[in-house]
């Protein structure tokens, strides 16, 4: 075989699969065409728009609706937190109170627990040196 006749055979049989092709191309768009069309499916009729707009407009209000739930449940919570908020911190201010108190209380009673074992210390020095005398 010839390589000639290789690329003419070659090329026949492309020309050939592209004409097979476009007439089977043609053949379904034909088929497409003339078949009986449902004109519910394919065109919109005004009843069935306005249908579609209530549903949308109940839609939209719902949503509206639902919003509007949300946010006062929110304005609730953050009201909620605030109070949680303003309760911890006055009770923080009274342990903070408490805790000053006890730390006052300790530190006098840290002073005279020295002065006292001061005082302590020098009778026991002037007993010692009365023993020693």
């Amino acid at each position: 075989m010839d390589i000639e006749s290789a690329q003419s055979i070659g090329a026949g049989v492309m020309v050939l699969t592209s004409l097979l092709g476009s007439y089977y191309l043609a053949l379904r768009i034909r088929e497409y065409h003339s078949g009986a069309r449902d004109s519910e499916n394919y065109f919109v009729t005004q009843s069935r728009l306005e249908h579609l707009r209530g549903e949308i407009m109940k839609t939209v209000s719902e949503a509206a609706q639902d919003l509007r739930t949300l946010r006062t449940e929110i304005r609730e919570d953050i009201r909620s937190m605030q109070r949680q908020y303003a309760k911890a911190i006055s009770e923080m201010g009274e342990l903070i109170s408490r805790n000053s108190q006890n730390i006052s209380s300790l530190a006098a009673q840290a002073r005279m627990a020295n002065q006292r074992i001061s005082e302590l210390s020098l009778k026991t020095d002037k007993l010692a040196m009365k023993l020693k005398d």
